[in-house]
């Protein structure tokens, strides 16, 4: 289901009035439009990228589409299955879930007025998060792999072991610990501030078109690419406009 035909559900359900539907679909078309404005300014190698290759194998996915608000995602080694709390729909997509807020609605019309929800994950070992988010604001912690898209908000990483993220407006910070894999950050438009945690083992591909880039701690490894450890991970950084810093801790 569309985000579209959702909002047109909600309101045959009676949960929204027409002048809710009317200001949620003339909402949605104008974010629409401004992300997919900021892809053609920032040029096609920002537009739809694919997945990068070499990500983790055997991984369950649980899918996240946030159109606002605030979603927290953290590693519990004590569970077997995902918990999710919050108001939220959760529905069985093959192995993996998908989780859509209740309070998708209100999300537009509760952010105009600065109120959104907040979903909290807790996520067993073997599952990743993957996030299709308009707006709103992203926290991971310990998870294995968290991969998606934000048009437009900031995230926060904490201990977290695999990323492929596409940012089009905002900042990124945290720290990762990476041993393998290949990984990836784009950001459009925002900052980045990266710290790579003792016993990350990864080579560092970092690269800013209009701005600054900061990188401490990392060696310099056979091939002339930044490296810490042994390299057995792969991470590209790149920032169309924004500042970069990327610490060796």
């Amino acid at each position: 289901m569309t985000e579209q035909e959702r909002i047109q559900a909600l309101l045959q359900a009676g949960k929204i009035t027409q002048q809710e539907a009317d200001l949620l679909l003339s909402a949605l078309d104008e974010g629409e439009a401004a992300v997919e404005e900021a892809r053609k300014t920032m040029g096609e190698q920002y537009a739809a990228p694919a997945a990068a290759d070499g990500q983790p194998e055997g991984l369950r996915w649980v899918r996240v589409r946030l159109m606002a608000g605030q979603l927290e995602a953290r590693l519990d080694p004590g569970l077997k299955r995902p918990v999710v709390e919050g108001s939220a729909e959760v529905r069985p997509l093959g192995e993996d879930l998908e989780v859509v807020p209740n309070w998708f609605a209100e999300g537009f019309l509760h952010g105009l007025l600065g109120r959104t929800g907040t979903l909290e994950l807790r996520l067993p070992p073997g599952w990743g998060l993957e996030v299709d988010g308009k707006a709103g604001q992203i926290e991971a912690e310990g998870i294995a792999f968290l991969r998606g898209r934000v048009a437009v908000g900031n995230v926060e990483l904490r201990a977290v072991e695999g990323l492929d993220l596409e940012v089009t407006a905002g900042n990124i910070e945290g720290s990762l610990l990476l041993r393998d894999g290949t990984h990836r950050l784009r950001v459009s438009m925002g900052n980045a501030e990266l710290d790579l945690l003792p016993g990350s083992s990864v080579r560092l591909n970092p690269s800013v078109s209009t701005g600054n880039q900061e990188i401490r701690g990392f060696d310099y490894g056979s091939s002339g690419v930044r490296q810490l450890g042994d390299g057995q991970a792969s991470l590209e950084v790149a920032l169309r406009m924004g500042n970069l810093e990327v610490r060796a801790r």
